[in-house]
């Protein structure tokens, strides 16, 4: 395990709590970080009955790490790295036992808001923001990052999110029911092991039968059809090739609007 990536501890009874450490770059996902988290899921000790993730500093995560993949990008290297169709660490999330918590401190973005999602309960910080600004990078999203994201959302948030760029405040997400709390920055960490505990207070076998359970509700949802991921697949991939996709990089790099071209 990546002991940088990581902080764990365990802040109540029943409770271990992750802690996402990249605070620097906004929470981005790593390969450290993934590397982290994959370590800490396979670490959590028998008498624990609820996992807590939370993150440093002013983001939860700002979703895929973009750093290391060139100016101009190299294509192949961000379809293995940014967004791939299956993320382990998402899968191992959601196939462990265990209810999750998650404590979303700031904006939770494209991998972030995925990882937000592979968990059961979230609380957030009022200043939380969620979204999956592909579009505004010149990126074209994964099939199962798709499907994944269209097992929660409505199907009129995933447009707004994808077509529009929008954004959803913790307010608005509340209101949707994608969290269940949304309280003051300075009262998240507090709330969020409240929240926790009193799930690890529960029977622990009702709690997992439970978890299953909804889980497998939630799952039952249509996959994409084998004609419309080929072609999401094909669109992907000249899009990581595209001069919009770099130039979307760079203006991410340079913090202006990108000047996108539609070459």
């Amino acid at each position: 395990m990546a002991a940088a990536a990581v902080q764990i501890d365990v802040p109540a009874a029943g409770v271990q709590r992750i802690r996402l450490v990249n605070p620097t770059h906004r929470g981005a996902l790593s390969e450290e970080v993934l590397d982290g988290l994959m370590g800490a899921l396979g670490t959590v000790p028998g008498d624990a009955r609820c996992l807590l993730l939370a993150s440093c500093g002013d983001s939860f995560s700002a979703g895929y790490d973009i750093r290391a993949l060139g100016n101009p990008p190299d294509p192949d290297l961000a379809q293995r790295t940014i967004g791939p169709d299956r993320v382990e660490l998402f899968d191992a999330l959601e196939d462990q036992p265990l209810p999750v918590v998650v404590a979303l401190n700031g904006p939770a973005f494209g991998g972030g808001l995925e990882l937000a999602l592979a968990c059961d309960l979230r609380i957030a910080a009022a200043s939380a923001t969620l979204g999956a600004p592909a579009g505004k990078l010149g990126l074209v999203y994964s099939p199962g990052g798709l499907e994944r994201l269209a097992r929660e959302l409505p199907a009129g948030v995933l447009a707004e999110m994808f077509l529009a760029g929008e954004t959803l405040s913790a307010e608005r997400a509340y209101r949707l029911g994608l969290v269940c709390q949304v309280v003051a920055s300075e009262e998240l960490e507090s709330e969020s092991v409240a929240l926790a505990a009193r799930v690890a207070e529960l029977a622990p076998h009702s709690a997992r039968a439970h978890r299953l359970a909804l889980r497998a509700l939630r799952a039952a949802a249509a996959p994409m059809g084998a004609e419309a991921r080929a072609q999401l697949e094909r669109a992907r991939l000249a899009g990581l090739a595209s001069r919009d996709f770099a130039e979307g990089l760079t203006a991410f790099r340079e913090r202006r609007a990108p000047r996108f071209s539609g070459a």
